[in-house]
């Protein structure tokens, strides 16, 4: 690997003038701390407020002409500088110059501000600092291009060396100093350098994750702040990758302060781009591959063995799948999307909506049983409605795929995925239903009850006998009566309602008249 050191700071350090021969600048009050501060241009001026006519990272030089000569007036003017962000300050001694030393007042005033004070010596006109701070800028400028220029070469000799995105990010962080990290959609490391502390920095970042990425390809995001465990700063970033759409997410973490690579980090997206799309346009033909097989899977249920076979060929695991079915309305991006974050599972595109008069599009999956399919939904195609099927054998799948595409109504009613297992429930059915046609059976079967006096005490015991499967002891047991008083109360309530409680038909439509006012889709009067 190319020998290269981290990028120059922009403009020129302190440090770099005072070590300047030419110059002879002298430390009047410059801490060591302050020698690495950076300069982006110098600037002469005698004003006492001169900040309005600054941009900010200049050193300012003054004779002092107009300078006032007390320390609390003349820190005063220090922190008016430090306000319109002059980095330093330097005066001019000499003969016939308002100054031949540095006033003591002028270096309380820096200290007690922070802000650094230099002195130029007699002989050395301002122009000749002021060449000298343009030069040595220019100098760190070239020094700068050519850094960049030396790596990025080194991250496209990369790029283009076997092994995807690993080595790209490993010049990336041995050139900059900074970690790098790929992520899927699903905020899970596909690739990182270094690996130490990838998945917890992916972790941090998750919910800025989730911003840039519903942000699409222009959103990018970063942040400087403290961070847990850090003894510095940081500077975090956040940038999707692709390019039509977002196939994964770049996070780079280093220090917030010193020279940064940033110059690079274009590129470094765009080679990183370029990899997940060769890398999808390898994968086409396995994926209409396993399109297909999902179709051969969805005609029926087939041997067990054929259908590990199949799987195998496609070099999937044979083990338990289950089934979803999504409704979208960019089905082709939403299926690319899955096939991205799921390697392991069958994904299609079924053309048409998935319902007459539906403008949506239909991805139907097929996913390895232990797969989070809500949590993938949420991220990928949250609010979106989803029918899931049970976990099945691999030859069974066509059954699972039934259940998710009947699931995928009740899922639009409810505003939430469908799993099979809810769907089959006597509740589930009797929620779909429109209510006034709920109350309108609930009052045809129930009414004679409730038009007779001893009406609730009846529905309490019929209530008790159906939820005890004609149990006259269990009966009894539950109301706290005897068995013949049970007896008595439901002959009484055969009488009153013409219903016989031993025909499993009138059994059964009592207990749904009783289950439809249980959840309020119809009312007692």
């Amino acid at each position: 690997m190319l020998d290269m050191t981290s990028m120059p700071p922009a403009g020129v350090t302190l440090r770099t003038l005072l070590d300047d021969p030419a110059l002879r600048l002298g430390r009047a009050a410059v801490e060591e701390t302050d020698l690495d501060l950076a300069v982006s241009a110098a600037a002469v001026s005698e004003l006492v407020e001169p900040g309005v006519w600054l941009e900010g990272g200049e050193l300012l030089l003054t004779v002092g002409f107009l300078l006032p000569t007390s320390a609390d007036d003349l820190t005063t003017y220090a922190r008016h500088l430090r306000a319109h962000g002059v980095v330093a300050l330097a005066v001019g001694l000499g003969t016939g110059l308002p100054h031949r030393r540095t006033p003591p007042a002028l270096v309380t005033a820096a200290r007690r501000t922070g802000l650094p004070l230099l002195s130029v010596p007699d002989g050395v006109p301002f122009v000749a600092v002021t060449k000298a701070v343009f030069a040595h800028r220019d100098a760190a400028e070239r020094t700068r291009l050519q850094w960049a220029l030396r790596t990025q070469r080194a991250l496209t000799a990369a790029a283009v060396s076997p092994g995807g995105a690993e080595p790209v990010l490993a010049v990336h962080a041995a050139t900059t100093g900074r970690s790098a990290v790929v992520v899927d959609l699903l905020g899970r490391v596909l690739a990182a350098a270094p690996v130490e502390g990838a998945a917890e920095l992916a972790a941090e970042l998750g919910p800025t994750i989730g911003t840039v990425r519903r942000q699409g390809l222009l959103g990018a995001a970063v942040e400087v702040g403290p961070v847990p465990g850090a003894d510095d700063v940081r500077r975090r970033e956040v940038h999707p990758l692709g390019s039509r759409r977002i196939r994964a997410l770049l996070l780079i973490d280093g220090p917030a302060t010193g020279p940064h690579s940033h110059q690079v980090t274009g590129d470094l997206v765009s080679l990183l781009s370029l990899e997940l799309e060769r890398r999808l346009g390898l994968d086409a033909a396995a994926r209409r591959g396993r399109e297909r097989l999902l179709a051969t899977l969805d005609r029926g249920v087939v041997d067990d063995d054929a259908a590990g076979r199949r799987l195998a060929a496609a070099g999937l695991p044979e083990t338990p799948l289950r089934a979803v079915v999504v409704a979208a309305p960019r089905p082709d991006e939403l299926a690319a999307d899955l096939a991205a974050v799921l390697p392991d599972a069958l994904v299609r595109v079924v053309p048409g909506p998935a319902d007459p008069g539906d403008a949506d599009g239909r991805v139907e999956l097929a996913a390895p049983a232990g797969v989070d399919l809500v949590a993938v939904l949420g991220a990928l195609a949250a609010h979106r409605p989803a029918g899931i099927g049970i976990a099945v054998r691999p030859g069974a799948l066509a059954v699972s795929l039934r259940q998710a595409r009947s699931a995928l109504p009740v899922a639009r009613l409810t505003g939430r995925p469908a799993h099979a297992d809810d769907v089959a429930s006597s509740r589930m059915l009797l929620a779909l239903l429109d209510h006034d046609r709920l109350r309108a059976f609930a009052d045809a079967v129930l009414g004679p009850f409730d038009a007779d006096p001893r009406g609730a005490e009846l529905l309490r015991a019929v209530a008790a006998f159906v939820e005890h499967n004609g149990h006259w002891a269990a009966t009894a047991s539950a109301l706290g009566v005897h068995r013949h008083t049970v007896r008595n109360r439901i002959e009484t309530a055969e009488g009153v309602s013409g219903r016989r409680l031993g025909s499993a038909q009138d059994r059964h439509e009592l207990w749904l008249a009783l289950r439809a006012r249980d959840l309020g889709g119809a009312g007692a009067p």
